[in-house]
């Protein structure tokens, strides 16, 4: 059982030296030379540094001539080479060069590390020394005690039946964990602490043996060797384990290497490599297995890595990129999986009025299948934009320019060049109203491969473009009041717009501009589609009317809601988009806050006709930390046969039960008729000084080729100084 070291600081009082013990220090032995009333330095050869020299203080020093000892009793301090000696009384031999030390004793070693014992024979230079019992206070308040000390002359230091851990005790307390072993070294040079014959306990209880064990010193920093591993069984790997080896190549560079068995995914490794430059930074992740139990069979594996140059103060470059070998493989083996991976290689260029881009993408689907060779690649796709600084009447210039080469293994490709210059006029009216004047004329030029034309029964393959002038003037009127506590802000807004009709063909492709969402984030937009190629066109007022409140009683509450008038129905929109017609849908956002441990936001897109619910967002966080819920509603009304409509529900809970304990719950719901639960995750966590420890139940329900749904059960333990261990495991696996 580990015993906690308990000390205190003691403060310096003044020696009280007598005349005769000085003079005897001082003439008749000539052991020291006096620093101060109550202090003296140990004689040191003449070119000796300042660094090896001994200061000692003590509440009375003695110096016996026949035994050639001195006594140094009360509050006694001993300073040599950073290393600082406390005891109740020192008795120095002068001839064996050994000094004893009794009555709380405590050694602060260079590295912040505080050893105490009940008694202690040491060399005069702290380098070597003997002791039993020893207690161990090491510099990241981790503890270590021991039955026999012994400290070499190479500066290693050696315990017998040792007890290690971070974790606080008081007493006989025992810890909620701690290593047991045999022997232990302790290397400064190294920066190591080795264990021979180690038992790790849990709660008093022996769980692993090792015969050898070793972690890094707390002060040593980043060391290599190996990590904890991850021990597991699933339904989608079968009994599985992951030995991670931390290689620490230099301050600025390092790599991790974990072997990755599988009893039914094969076998394989993962890899990690990163390094900081001085101005870069490069991270290099990704695994490779042999499925099938053999590693030259149907290898997988993917490739996670980013790299960011900071050039000069106006230039960046970087790379990112994502690559599995199948769209299932993150999955089975525990990756991250998004449902796209994006690799992406860019160059960036920022001034105080510009700012400059040219990118290239490549995609992976993951989730669904798409046709061979239908998903495209962007190579280049280059961004210009440019803000000039306001002229005598207060408006500015812009210039926007755009660049694209699209190209696909089948289907269309596309070259685009884009151009748009604009002027801006902001106005403030005496009366308070807010106007901003826009002029602006856009020209896209287009050459298209290999264009399908349903309508026209052929296929496209040419040059085409077009020129979009557009005008367009939006006026704010904010008011504000103020009475019986209550701020209150109203501020109608109305935007009108101008632009021809008629300028989205059919031989102009529609690549950036599919996912459009009509939504107040873009009610008070020129343009909502997402890209440039299609455009909003012909004459359009949008307006609405944005409202809030703060006051102490009710807290925050902010909403807007509008609405755009079309003069004509642009065939650009979809039905199911809402801005198909001459009225749109109603579009809104409410956010309430009325106090710091309740906030909700309402997203909506109504029927213009009906009123009827065609989007709706809720979001709500309720609670302190001690029990607090989010729960978030979504609901897409459906367009077509083709595109169902979506209604999901989630809601997760956590609470911190005490100081130490904690727990969460989340689920995720499909609430359409051929729905049913998505995922449910549980799980308690317990945290101290000194360890995390975890369990967490997860109920998928998702399946995709050889990824199976089933329930997942993971046991997390994190011991502060050693590392993280893992098991997991499935229970009714479905198949």
């Amino acid at each position: 059982m580990l015993s906690a070291p308990v000390f205190s600081i003691r403060s310096l009082r003044k020696a009280r030296l007598s005349t005769v013990s000085a003079f005897a220090l001082i003439v008749a032995a000539g052991v020291f030379t006096p620093h101060s009333a109550h202090a003296a330095f140990v004689e040191t050869p003449a070119d000796s540094s300042a660094d090896e020299q001994s200061l000692l203080q003590a509440d009375e020093i003695s110096y016996d001539d026949t035994n050639t000892t001195v006594t140094a009793i009360g509050y006694v301090e001993i300073h040599r080479a950073g290393r600082v000696l406390l005891a109740d009384k020192i008795v120095y031999n002068r001839t064996t060069d050994v000094a004893t030390a009794t009555g709380n004793v405590s050694i602060t070693d260079t590295n912040g590390s505080v050893l105490f014992f009940d008694s202690i024979q040491i060399t005069g230079d702290l380098k070597e020394g003997l002791a039993s019992e020893v207690r161990v206070l090491l510099a990241d308040k981790s503890r270590m005690a021991s039955r026999l000390y012994r400290r070499n002359p190479d500066g290693t230091s050696e315990l017998d039946n040792a007890v290690y851990s971070a974790c606080d005790s008081c007493g006989d307390q025992t810890p909620l964990w701690q290593i047991k072993a045999s022997h232990v070294r302790y290397d400064p040079e190294a920066e190591m602490v080795y264990y021979n014959n180690a038992w790790v306990e849990f709660g008093g209880l022996p769980v692993f043996y090792t015969p050898y064990l070793a972690h890094p010193d707390p002060t040593a920093g980043a060391k290599s060797g190996l990590l904890l591993p991850t021990i597991g069984a699933s339904r989608n790997l079968g009994l599985s384990y992951k030995q991670p080896y931390y290689i620490h190549i230099a301050p600025d560079r390092d790599a991790t290497l974990t072997p990755f068995l599988t009893s039914e995914a094969g076998k394989g490794a993962i890899g990690e490599y990163r390094q900081d430059f001085e101005s870069a930074r490069l991270r290099v992740f990704g695994s490779l297995m042999g499925d099938d139990n053999d590693f030259n069979s149907d290898l997988r594996g993917h490739l996670d890595a980013t790299a960011r140059w900071d050039m000069d103060e106006n230039w960046r470059s970087g790379t990112d990129i994502r690559l599995a070998s199948d769209r299932t493989y993150l999955r089975r083996y525990n990756f991250i999986a998004p449902t796209w991976l994006t690799s992406n290689l860019f160059a960036e260029r920022f001034t105080s009025n510009s700012y400059f881009s040219a990118n290239a993408y490549y995609f992976q689907r993951q989730r669904i299948a798409s046709a061979a060779g239908s998903v495209p690649g962007v190579i280049p796709l280059l961004n210009y934009n440019y803000a000039s600084d306001p002229d005598s009447l207060g408006g500015y210039w812009t210039v926007d320019g755009n660049g694209l080469v699209l190209v696909r293994e089948t289907g269309t490709d596309t070259n685009r060049l884009s151009t748009r210059v604009g002027w801006n006029l902001p106005y403030t009216a005496s009366y308070g109203g807010v106007y901003t004047f826009r002029a602006s004329v856009r020209g896209d030029g287009y050459y298209v491969r290999n264009l399908p034309r349903p309508a026209r029964g052929d296929v496209f393959t040419g040059t085409t473009g077009r020129v979009v002038p557009e005008t367009s003037v939006e006026w704010r009127m904010p008011l504000v009041s103020d009475s019986f506590g209550i701020h209150q802000f109203l501020e109608p807004i109305v935007m009108g717009v101008y632009s021809p009709v008629g300028s989205n063909k059919d031989t102009i492709p529609n690549e950036d501009s599919l996912d459009l969402e009509f939504d107040d984030t873009n009610l008070f937009s020129t343009q909502r589609f997402t890209g440039y190629d299609r455009v909003e066109t012909g004459a359009r007022i949008n307006y609405g009317v944005h409202w809030a409140t703060f006051s102490r009683s009710i807290g925050t509450v902010s909403a807007i809601v509008g609405q755009v008038y079309r003069f004509h129905d642009d065939a650009a929109f979809s039905p199911q988009s809402g801005l198909r017609g001459y009225f749109s849908d109603y579009v809104g956002h409410v956010d309430l806050t009325p106090n710091p441990y309740v906030t909700m936001q309402y997203r909506f897109r109504l029927d213009k006709d009906t009123l009827e619910s065609r989007r709706s967002e809720l979001s709500a966080t309720v609670g302190p930390e001690l029990l607090r819920v989010t729960t978030s509603y979504v609901f897409v009304k459906a367009g077509t046969t083709a595109t169902p409509s979506t209604e999901e529900l989630y809601m997760a809970l956590s609470s911190r039960l005490s100081q130490n304990w904690s727990m969460a719950f989340s689920h995720r719901q499909n609430l359409t008729a051929s729905g049913g639960a998505i995922r449910t995750d549980v799980g308690i966590t317990y945290e101290d000084e000194c360890v995390v420890l975890g369990l967490d139940f997860a109920k998928d329900n998702t399946q995709d080729r050889d990824f199976k749904k089933g329930l997942a059960v993971v046991l997390r333990l994190s011991m502060k100084t050693i590392g993280d261990l893992k098991f997991n495991t499935d229970v009714g696996a479905e198949r």
